[in-house]
């Protein structure tokens, strides 16, 4: 059995007695094993929705930002082109850090790369991408000193990691192609995840199917490649062709190419590791209560 994960954005809800997450997944479902906090709307409602999830006796992570400040905080600028703002990134990802072990986290999870390195040749919004604003060119970062940097953060976090007894979560985000490179023998993540055995990989289900189709691989490839240092997965279905994402997996959505193969991916994870931790990354919005329960069951079963 996954064990899943809801995640915790906005604020929690009241309905009908029952303590929902915005998306309405229902927090006394039976097949909760924890919670991922992050995007809070206020201090206040991120306390709330931690002392819940441990109230439970639940699993708690924190997806950074724990409270969002604005549209595209979405990890601590490491890649940004001025050097004080990558330092001031750095520090900000160990207060960060503080934050979540005081909360009573046993994780906390950051986007890398970021901010996403892009090639503005690309027509990445017909691909599926929304490129924030905040997007570096990918010709600013070649291999060698985006490697570079890459080892310094990689090493910093480990070693905070260590001191705080609180694991850290990588989510891959960005569709640069360095970071995705097919050759397995110029596999950056690869390198960097072997190097620093206390950082955990977490690959979201729905962006590496589109990393996939963008750079020609195969992204049941790319998670057999990762699959030694992969420990987290955000689960949630996509179809690319109709621009559709977050869709809550179906066993029929397995037998149709068009979907981005979801429950695959996490089943070879969940295989390998059978302790990793599923957050369950899907909006049942417009689903029946009978379908997002049967989607549920599905996805605890894998």
């Amino acid at each position: 059995m996954a064990r899943l994960l809801a995640p915790i954005q906005g604020r929690l809800v009241r309905r009908g007695g029952r303590l929902t997450t915005p998306y309405g997944h229902d927090l006394e479902s039976p097949f909760w094993a924890g919670a991922e906090i992050g995007f809070l709307e206020s201090r206040e409602a991120a306390a709330e929705a931690a002392a819940e999830t441990l109230r439970r006796g639940w699993i708690l992570g924190v997806h950074y930002p724990l409270v969002q400040a604005h549209a595209w905080d979405w990890a601590p600028f490491w890649l940004a082109p001025q050097s004080p703002v990558r330092q001031e990134a750095r520090r900000t990802a160990q207060r960060a850090m503080v934050q979540a072990k005081e909360l009573g986290a046993s994780y906390i999870l950051f986007h890398y790369p970021w901010p996403a390195l892009v090639d503005r040749a690309v027509p990445y919004e017909s691909l599926g991408w929304k490129i924030p604003p905040t997007a570096q060119e990918e010709r600013l970062w070649p291999r060698e000193r985006l490697a570079g940097l890459s080892e310094e953060i990689f090493a910093e976090l480990e070693a905070v990691s260590r001191e705080l007894r609180l694991r850290v979560v990588l989510e891959l985000d960005g569709p640069n192609r360095v970071w995705f490179d097919p050759d397995p023998e110029r596999d950056l993540c690869a390198a960097l995840f072997t190097a620093h055995g206390g950082l955990d990989l977490c690959l979201d289900t729905g962006r590496l199917g589109l990393l996939a189709r963008q750079h020609g691989g195969d992204p049941l490839g790319y998670t057999r490649r990762w699959l030694d240092f992969t420990r987290h997965v955000h689960l949630h279905g996509a179809c690319w062709e109709r621009r559709q994402n977050h869709l809550p997996p179906l066993p029929e959505h397995e037998r149709d190419g068009s979907y981005t193969p979801a429950a695959a991916i996490a089943r070879l994870v969940l295989r390998s590791h059978p302790e990793t931790l599923t957050v369950l990354e899907t909006d049942p919005r417009g689903l029946s209560a009978e379908e997002a329960e049967r989607s549920m069951r599905y996805c605890a079963g894998l």
